[in-house]
């Protein structure tokens, strides 16, 4: 596999998730967000965040192109000739010589037939006598049976030759051509996967999902970010996080953001209009098979002589509720009972579910 070929492979994997935006997905969470009307607002996720069940997804996909991991001999037809012995060799050739015989015994009789029905030809009034007419269709039926004869032994002929090409046991000097040739496959495939995994961590910013250290640097790099309280990886990508922050939507705001790695579009973004008007959307807080881990998990599929992988891939699903509360003017929203009053403050809700219907969506307006 040339370098062409490595890049076929990732962009293969990676292009489902690049067309939903999505390498990082909720698992079971819960996410609040209050939003006032003069732009102050509180943001909260305490969950599970999996990166795509990334470390299956690779690991499966890269060993499922490595082939057989046990080698085995196989060899058909016939034996090399130094590997002959003088009788086989003498058989072989009383076979090539039958084969060629029966096949002009066909072609002459097919001639011999020609060359009766071109004598025969006109109508009966034309024969001289019947006499003659009852001995050349004689000759025309021993004919006939000539070239049955000969078709029959050409047959038997090719079916003894065809058998020389089914399975048999190989020659040692076989068997030692065709470990070579495996052990040379192998070590090219172990060098291509790691070429390929070292670009699958590229695209994403240097993390391996089966190197232990790249996840823990990634871990620490990830935790001392202010409002990131507490990531801890669960193993498998999957990691518990408890993310909090405050302030003003004087522009947008999006999570989660980690600088230095491209981990495809936020989970939830919060887009400031004009007019004062403030678009709220959690694009991955849902189970739509736009976004579904199960629909990415056939990632592998797609690439060319590669199949499915070989083992079943158990994301986790994505559960858990989704809650605004705010001061402001609601002017839509997708929830299913819309807005609850709770003293000064309107709350939307959406629970995250199997049925949930489309990704939770507002619309507020704001004061200023």
């Amino acid at each position: 596999m040339h370098f062409k070929k490595i890049a076929a492979l990732g962009l293969a994997v990676v292009a489902p998730l690049s067309l939903s935006g999505c390498l990082l997905l909720p698992g079971e969470f819960n996410s609040e967000m209050t939003v006032m009307a003069d732009g102050q607002f509180a943001f909260s996720y305490k969950g599970q965040i999996q990166l795509v069940g990334l470390a299956n997804l690779l690991n499966e996909t890269l060993d499922n192109e490595s082939g057989s991991a046990e080698f085995v001999a196989a060899c058909y037809g016939p034996l090399p000739e130094a590997e002959k012995s003088e009788e086989e060799q003498k058989k072989e050739k009383r076979r090539e010589k039958a084969a060629a015989k029966a096949a002009a015994d066909a072609a002459a009789a097919d001639a011999a037939l020609a060359e009766i029905a071109a004598d025969t030809a006109g109508t009966a009034a034309s024969k001289t006598s019947q006499e003659d007419f009852t001995q050349e269709a004689e000759v025309e039926a021993d004919a006939a049976a000539a070239a049955e004869d000969a078709a029959a032994e050409a047959a038997a002929a090719v079916e003894s030759m065809e058998d020389d090409y089914s399975e048999r046991e190989c020659t040692t000097a076989e068997v030692e051509q065709q470990k070579k040739d495996w052990d040379e496959q192998q070590a090219a495939s172990k060098k291509e996967k790691e070429q390929a995994k070292k670009m699958f961590a590229a695209m994403l910013g240097g993390i391996d999902p089966s190197n232990p250290k790249t996840i823990e640097r990634f871990t620490k790099e990830v935790e001392r970010l202010a409002a990131w309280n507490k990531v801890e990886h669960l193993g498998n990508g999957l990691f518990m996080i408890d993310y909090s922050t405050k302030g003003r939507l004087a522009d947008d705001f999006a999570f989660p953001v980690i600088p230095r790695y491209a981990l495809g579009n936020p989970m939830i973004h919060v887009t400031r209009w004009d007019n004062g008007r403030v678009r709220i959307e959690a694009p991955t807080f849902h189970n739509d098979a736009d976004v579904s881990l199960m629909s990415l998990m056939g990632a592998g599929s797609m690439i060319p002589g590669m199949g499915s992988a070989k083992k079943n891939v158990e994301p986790v699903e994505v559960k858990g509720t989704f809650i605004i509360r705010t001061n402001a003017k609601i002017m839509a929203n997708n929830t299913d009972e819309g807005p609850i009053d709770e003293g000064t403050m309107q709350v939307l809700r959406w629970d995250i579910g199997p049925k949930t219907f489309g990704p939770p969506m507002a619309l507020l307006k704001l004061v200023n």
